[in-house]
This record gives C-alpha cells, structure tokens and sequence, in this order.
C-alpha cells in the first residue's frame, strides 16, 4: 500500500491480511471458477465493467480468499460497495482496497513493474556477466571474480583444496559448511549466508576449488548472487583446466630436460644447453641445487602449486628453474661467482622461511627442503641436484615439523647413514625387523609412537607430550611393542637399530617403494 500507484487507494476492510507476501499483480474483468487467482496474487478488478452485477465483488473475494492469493484492489467503484462486502472481507482477511478514477490496466501494469523490479535487475545483472564473458573481456580469474562481486555487491573469493585462498576478498570459513557433491550449498550459520559452489577439473575426481560469496541481502540479492556464482564457476571450470593442461604441459617439458640433465653421466653438454636455454635456463656460473619434498599433494596439485612456490623463493632470493617432480619440486640457483662458505647458512634460513609460511596457508601440506653444495657448469649442476634430494630427504627423516630445511654439508654423519639407508639391503632389513608391527599397525600408530620414544631417549613422559597422549597409553604401546617384536629396548644396539629402521620408513612410508627407488 505504500507502493506510489497505491498512493490514492483506500482500503476498505480485511486488515488481518496486509501483512501477506505479494507476488504478482494481474487485471481481472470477472473471476470465473475454471481460472482462480493464484497464491500471493493482487487481483485488479475494475468495477465499471460489471454494471448491475455486483454480487461478483462477493464472488471475488472468496476465490481470493479460497485460492489463497492476496488482496482485491477495486477501481472505478462508482456506487458504495457496502457494508456486506466489507464484512465478507474482514471474514476471510482480504485487504480490500478501493481506488477512484483509475485505469485498471495502467494500474497493473505499474503494480507488475514494481513487483518485477528485482527480477528485472537480476536478468540485467546476469546478461551484463554473460556480455562480458562471451566478449573475453575477463581474461583472469581475478577479473571474472571482480565482475561477479560488482555485480552482486556481495563478497567474492575463490579458495584451494585446503581453503587457503587463491584470489578474490577473503572470506572466513570457519566452521561453515562447503558445497560437495555438485550441490550448491547456501548456509546461514552467521548473519551472512556464505554460498559455496565447487570447481571440479577433472569429472570424476575431487573437488579442486571452491568458488564462495557471501551477502547478508534481500531474498533477491541471495538469489542473483547464486545466479552470478554458478554462471562464473562455469566459466571459471572452462579457464582453470585450460590453465592446467598447459602447466602440465609446460611441467614435462621442464621435466623432460631435467631428466636428461640427471638421468646420464655422459652429458651432451651442447645438445643439453639448447633446450635449456629454449627453456630461458641458464647453467653458466655456479649452480646451487634446491629440492623441496612435499607431502600431502598429487601431482596435480604439485603442479598448480609451482608458480606461488617459485614466486615465494624469488622473493626469498633464490630465483632461477624450479622443475615439478613426482613428490615436490628441483631447482637450482645460479651465480656467476663461487658463493662464501659462510653464506650457507643464510640460503637454510631462508628456504626455511619460505617452507614455514608456505605450509601455514596450505593446511594438510608438509615441506621440507635440502640445498647441495655450489659447483660449476653443468656436471656441478647434476652434482648439487642429488645433494639436495639428498638433503632434502634427511631433513624429512630427521624432523618432526610440518617444514624444515638443511645443507648437505650440515648433515655430517647422517650422510653416511643415507648411504645405509638407500640401499636395497637395508630396506629388507628395516622391514623384515619391524614386520611383526606393521602387521598390527595399518594406520602407523604402533610405529610412530616406537620412532618418537626412541627419539625422546626412551623418555615416556616426552614421548607422550609430543604424542599428545597420555603417558600410560605409551607405555601400553611399547610394551606391546616389545613382546611382538620378542626385544628388549635395554640393549642400545637393539634401541639404535630399531631407530635406524623407523627413520627409513618414515623416509617413504608407501610398502613398495625403497629409498633408492626415490632417489632414483
């Protein structure tokens, strides 16, 4: 009623209905049974055409009333409409409104218009986003996120697998549910709905991004919102797996050279720094080697996590190639005189740096990182890449942080006990020592609590405080351990064998890989 065209409208009768939801607004010359209004209709009725037939005001309302539609808006009445009528309204809780010297079409259609406003705007909103997309206008994934947020004046971002966000206005998460399944999903646990919609690249296959919005609006406003996400998702599917198959193509290329470059002892050096510099690699100096071993991700995800982990190490210092492999990536610095000894140990700190906060915005990932020793050319190259697996696998074994790094030249002895433990002869071995617990221990609990006792010199109390475990639930699994295992952890040799054994399997915890084979 406070809508302009209503602005002269006096209602009549049936105040307990003004507070029903309006839907729509459509003109009738007469209400007829085979055509009822419909629920949440605004019936017109213009009562200069019914002549002498006024009993079909009464006819109107109830239908109105019956088919659970709104209001009855007359105009041009011209006579009383009475008391009857009034009371037959208030009956059934029809507002009643009577509007003088009005043309009934105008009037619905103005009605029409203001009820379809927010759906107007919609459909406008949505043509401007397909406008822009089929125009390639939104050649970025912040720019396809910027029109969809400007549009919808809502929050807009897009976030990993592991929620870290990729681009777009941050949005808190927190204990919200996301969609999965393919199922859109709105949840309304805060003041603002939070919409969620996923990107899936590969059909079949896990959900790789999610596209969120989140708006505290009208019922209108969520719904152009929805609109607006599931139009850009679509879009956004369409340019992200274009995106990964040339990473993935772009990624063998670069592993191919690699592999050239690691797999033979006799380099054809020529043939070599062609398709390195074709590559814009360069060797020509002293090559540091880099290696970061991740844990938690497939390949896939190695490879759509490459350009931020080399944007990370450039901004670190450590810029040149970074090459994806099966479990993290290779790499390698160059400069064009022979580092200071004394600088090794800053290279660590920063590549510790950069895995630290690497990890900390990628829940569920593990880094841990080795450098080799600078050395000239293109077979110092090679030589400084093994190190640094190397270094990066002891660095792994050795730590029990989420991101660690270390030089090859800080490991000492521990190099000498790699060199055990990525032979063949020694995978048998630690395997065949802790077989009778791995056959009891399929989730690793077993195995995990033995390597950190040892590691803890035994210490119950430190074991169960790094655990997270109370101290009497070690010393059930230990005891466990030791009659499956028929040793006593008395006897240091046992103790240090034991340890040396759970060091190698943590090195590579899949049953069918040794630690040569991921040297190798």
């Amino acid at each position: 009623m406070a809508s302009p065209p209503l602005g002269d409208a006096e209602l009549l009768a049936g105040e307990a209905g003004l507070d029903a939801v309006v839907v729509d607004a459509v003109l009738c010359m007469r209400l007829r049974e085979e055509a009822p209004p419909r629920p949440g209709e605004v019936v017109v009725f213009d009562a200069s055409a019914i002549g002498e037939h006024r009993y079909q005001i009464d006819m109107a309302i109830r239908a109105i009333a019956e088919a659970g539609a709104v209001a009855l808006i007359i105009t041009n009445p011209g006579f009383d409409l009475g008391m009857g009528v009034q009371r037959l309204a208030n009956r059934f809780g029809v507002p009643l409104l009577a509007l003088a010297d009005a043309d009934a079409m105008s009037l619905t259609h103005r009605l029409r218009s203001q009820l379809w406003a927010a759906d107007v705007e919609q459909a406008a909103a949505v043509d401007s986003l397909l406008a822009l997309l089929s125009q390639r206008r939104l050649d970025t994934v912040e720019s396809v996120l910027d029109a969809v947020a400007d549009l919808s004046a809502a929050r807009v971002c897009l976030i990993g697998q592991d929620r870290s966000l990729v681009a777009g206005n941050p949005i808190e998460v927190g204990d919200r549910r996301l969609s999965s399944g393919g199922v859109y999903l709105v949840d309304h646990a805060a003041e603002a709905a939070l919409h969620s919609t996923e990107i899936v690249l590969v059909p079949g296959e896990g959900t790789d991004y999610w596209l969120l919005g989140e708006s505290g609006g009208s019922d209108g406003g969520q719904r152009l919102l929805r609109s607006l996400l599931q139009i850009g998702a679509w879009y956004l599917t369409a340019m992200l797996a274009s995106v990964r198959v040339r990473a993935e193509g772009d990624a063998r290329r670069r592993i191919a050279v690699l592999n050239e470059l690691l797999a033979t002892s006799d380099l054809h050096e020529r043939d070599l720094q062609k398709q390195m510099l074709a590559m814009g690699w360069s060797s020509a100096g002293w090559n540091t080697g880099l290696y970061i071993k991740l844990q938690g991700a497939d390949s896939a995800r190695i490879i759509d996590l490459q350009a931020e982990m080399q944007e990370r190490l450039r901004e670190a210092g450590l810029d040149g190639p970074l090459v994806e492999r099966n479990d993290g990536w290779s790499g390698w610095v160059t400069e064009p005189a022979e580092p200071a000894v004394e600088g090794y140990a800053s290279m660590v700190q920063r590549l510790g740096d950069v895995l630290a906060e690497f990890v900390s915005v990628h829940s569920g990932l593990q880094a841990h990182g080795g450098i080799g020793r600078p050395s000239p050319d293109l077979r110092g190259l090679r030589s400084s890449l093994t190190e640094a697996h190397e270094a990066a696998l002891i660095a792994n074994a050795r730590s029990d942080a989420s991101s660690a790094a270390a030089h090859i030249d800080q490991l000492g002895v521990q190099r000498v006990l790699m060199g055990w433990f990525s032979s063949e002869d020694f995978a048998r071995y630690a395997r065949s020592i802790l077989e009778p617990v791995l056959e009891l221990d399929s989730g690793h609990e077993l195995l995990r609590t033995l390597e950190v006792y040892l590691d803890a010199s035994c210490s119950t109390t430190d074991a169960a405080h790094r655990l997270l475990v109370h101290r009497n639930t070690v010393a059930n699994r230990i005891r466990r351990i030791v009659e499956v295992l028929g040793v006593s952890l008395e006897d240091p040799e046992t103790r240090l064998s034991l340890q040396l054994a759970c060091r190698m399997l943590r090195v590579n915890r899949q049953p069918d890989r040794t630690v040569h084979d991921a040297l190798l």
